[in-house]
């Protein structure tokens, strides 16, 4: 780790590889468990690597109803006041997804292993597959501060998400 705590995080987003991505999306109606391992060397221990191994809770999507009755659009200019009424007009279609996420420190194993990281990536990812979980994912990133790769496993697995949760919620009617 470096002096600077900003670029370390930035360093770990960066450098998380995703060796196996889950294959299923977030529930949209409901909370998902995404089981994660994450591999990485162990700073100054050439040969030895870190393996962690937990779950993650992302919790089911809520939909988000602006109220553009409470605007006051005193002050404005009459283009101002115009798109107010037009958002006022249409705020029955516009819906915004808020996703939440449960990642504890306390909810994981580890153990280390001596040999090659590309070989305990393999050995991992060829284990987690035989499993047919779903919602699994291998990522191998840095030691330190190795659960930036989480965070940036939960922005990854939202963005994949949105889009057939936004679906489901229309064929369901709870968006409109």
């Amino acid at each position: 780790m470096s002096d600077n705590p900003d670029f370390d995080r930035w360093y770990a987003a960066k450098s998380a590889r995703f060796l196996l991505e889950p294959s299923s999306r977030l529930e949209t109606f409901g909370n998902t468990l995404v089981n994660y391992h994450i591999i990485s060397e162990l700073e100054d221990r050439p040969g030895k690597i870190r393996v962690r191994e937990g779950r993650l809770e992302a919790r089911r999507p809520l939909v988000i109803v602006p109220d553009f009755s409470e605007i006051e659009t005193e002050g404005l200019s009459g283009e101002a006041k115009a798109y107010a009424e037009f958002l006022r007009a249409h705020e029955a279609d516009l819906r915004i997804l808020k996703y939440g996420c449960t990642l504890k420190s306390d909810n994981y194993t580890e153990y280390v292993v001596t040999d090659n990281i590309s070989a305990v990536a393999e050995r991992v990812k060829n284990e987690v597959m035989a499993t047919d979980d779903g919602f699994s994912a291998v990522i191998q990133g840095v030691d330190e501060p190795w659960d930036v790769a989480l965070v940036e496993l939960w922005l990854r697995e939202v963005k994949r998400s949105a889009g057939r949760n936004i679906s489901d919620l229309q064929k369901s009617g709870d968006l409109f």
